[in-house]
């Protein structure tokens, strides 16, 4: 009876647990992703304000 019990704690625990590392896994992947589109983004700032700098030069 008390064996049986533990099992299914054991089982109740390793679904949390994947729980929290699957939370854990997607919010790394948001901030992944958004640090991604702040670079491009960054990026294009950057190619666009060289290509004022560029066309202002005598």
């Amino acid at each position: 009876m008390v064996g049986r019990f533990f099992a299914g704690l054991g089982s109740v625990l390793v679904a949390i647990l994947k729980a929290i590392m699957w939370l854990v896994l997607n919010a790394l992947q948001l901030v992944l992703n958004m640090a991604k589109v702040f670079l491009l983004l960054l990026g294009l700032v950057g190619r666009v304000f060289l290509a004022f700098v560029r066309a202002g030069a005598p």
